[in-house]
């Protein structure tokens, strides 16, 4: 692979802005899909803002170097006899990276805020978990009264709705993010700018580029910047993967997370690129096609079942996907909670196939739509998956055609409902009821306005189970009803495919596939070498 030139890197560097010098080995170079939207916490959609994020921030827990949940800014919790409160002991002397004090407040005040329906936090229904949170959303109740407590700098007494187990998890995601609530309160909106954020991470961000390079540096206040071999990240976002793979191979980044690179192209690559470079691994993640409920004919539950039943998934991952992926009829990956089965893989795909055309012309399903149905596929990112759907949809009787978006813009046109299907996803931590929660009325993620009454029936009953086999078997029988109603058609299951430079060390694959750059370095045989 190429070596990065001295021209380049510092073109890199100075576009980001103007900063003080930092050796050229420190700089790890990162690309990632998506251009960032909001560098708000609560906000995050697209995977490079999630990235970023968590280069920024530090929950009450973190991830280690192998996905693990370890512990962040609380140094230690206990959990009640019930499981229905934690209580969280932060670590002597945090700081923001202005130099503030971090208290148990931030904590507080942060979870306050972002269930304020003023706010409209796109991701205020995590925070359901505690005790008063969905009141506090609907405007029924203030935010004081959210059953989360600072008794004094130090400590935070979180009390719950329901036992949850995977608690701890969910702080270490965004969810468990404190915000500079000083800060916040004298800048309002343009807190988040560069030159404003305040965040505890392991990085704080310093320049960035409109649709451009972030340039974030190593966070000296950070309690563990001492073991941080990074003196900073530049992340190059992009909505081309290929663009981001061609600039990998050129020597001009160091890693390309999520997707990584087009499924067909992997081979390719391994012949390409030294040995090690190109990892694949599993992926506790799901692809599925979301209908809009709103819009005929897929408000018909039986044209939504029988265009899922119309997907040769099989076909899908032998001959679109042949990169490890494997064939989901569910919403959650295998291995999280209880596979009950469907009947969708029931007879030959061409009986299949023969069953859904039977079913679509019954429905009346072409005469109500009145036009081909439109697929909508990220750019990059999945568009011979949908390419192929939408032929099998075609001949099961309803035309269908694709159309191309940029992430952002996809993200935006799936609030708004400005959509027929699209294709989205799930990866959360192996955890069935945060699957099953994004189905959820009024969840940021239930684009499809999808409203099931039974089955939020279901969910609730089995939230509130203490015991783990009753528990998992309710949640069994909510995804049950919610696969009955059909709201997306379940695709694969992914891999996780990025390029990573022989130069960085420290990176693990894992099945959440997150790295903290923080637990990264670059070859140390390099670091002498400033013409890189």
């Amino acid at each position: 692979m190429q070596r990065i030139g001295r021209t380049l890197l510092v073109g890199l560097l100075a576009a980001a802005a103007p900063v003080c010098h930092v050796a050229v080995a420190g700089v790890l170079l990162r690309g990632a899909f998506g251009e960032p939207g909001s560098l708000e916490p609560r906000q995050s959609g697209v995977a490079s803002e999630q990235a970023i994020l968590r280069d920024l921030f530090e929950g009450l827990t973190t991830f280690n170097a192998d996905g693990r949940v370890i512990p962040g800014a609380a140094e230690s919790w206990t959990v009640s006899a019930d499981g229905l409160r934690y209580t969280f002991r932060l670590r002597p002397g945090l700081q923001w990276s202005d130099g503030t004090p971090l208290t148990a407040a931030d904590f507080v005040r942060g979870w306050q805020r972002s269930l304020t329906p003023a706010t409209a936090a796109a991701r205020a229904m995590r925070l359901y978990v505690i005790r008063g949170a969905a009141e506090v959303h609907a405007g029924h109740w203030p935010a004081e009264w959210l059953a989360a407590h600072a008794p004094d700098p130090r400590t935070i007494v979180v009390e719950l709705a329901h036992p949850s187990p995977s608690l701890p998890r969910l702080f270490a995601g965004e969810e468990g993010f404190p915000l500079p609530m000083h800060a916040i309160s004298r800048l309002g909106r343009d807190w988040t700018r560069a030159g404003n954020l305040v965040s505890n991470g392991a990085f704080r961000l310093v320049a960035r580029q409109a649709r451009g390079a972030l340039r974030l540096e190593r966070n000296a206040r950070h309690h563990a910047a001492a073991s941080v071999r990074l003196d900073a990240v530049v992340y190059l976002p992009s909505d081309d993967v290929v663009m981001l793979v061609n600039r990998f191979r050129a020597g001009e980044l160091h890693v390309v997370g999520w997707p990584g690179f087009p499924p067909n192209r992997q081979q390719a690559l391994r012949r390409e690129l030294p040995p090690g470079t190109v990892r694949v691994s599993p992926l506790g993640s799901v692809r599925y096609l979301r209908f809009n409920l709103t819009r005929a004919p897929l408000d018909d539950v039986r044209v939504r079942a029988a265009l899922s039943q119309a997907v040769d998934r099989e076909r899908l991952v032998r001959s679109v996907t042949p990169g490890g992926e494997l064939a989901s009829l569910r919403v959650a990956p295998r291995g999280v909670g209880i596979d009950l089965g469907t009947s969708l893989a029931d007879g030959t795909p061409e009986l299949r196939l023969a069953r859904a055309r039977a079913t679509l012309q019954a429905a009346g399903a072409r005469a109500r739509l009145g036009r081909p149905l439109r697929l909508r596929v990220p750019t990059g990112n999945g568009e011979e998956l949908c390419l192929a759907v939408a032929a099998m949809w075609t001949a099961a009787g309803l035309p269908t055609t694709t159309f191309r978006s940029e992430i952002g813009s996809l993200i935006a046109d799936l609030r708004r409902g400005d959509f027929d299907v699209a294709l989205t996803g799930a990866q959360e931590p192996p955890v069935l009821d945060y699957y099953l929660e994004r189905f959820r009325a009024g969840s940021s993620y239930n684009t499809g306005r999808y409203f099931g009454r039974e089955f939020e029936s279901l969910l609730d009953r089995a939230l509130r189970l203490a015991d783990p086999a009753a528990r998992e078997a309710a949640l069994a029988a909510a995804e049950a009803r919610l696969s009955a109603d059909h709201p997306v058609v379940p695709l694969i299951q992914e891999v996780a495919r990025n390029l990573v430079d022989a130069r960085v060390e420290g990176w693990m694959d894992n099945p959440e596939d997150v790295h903290l750059s923080r637990h990264l370095r670059l070859r140390s045989a390099d670091a002498d070498r400033p013409g890189m």
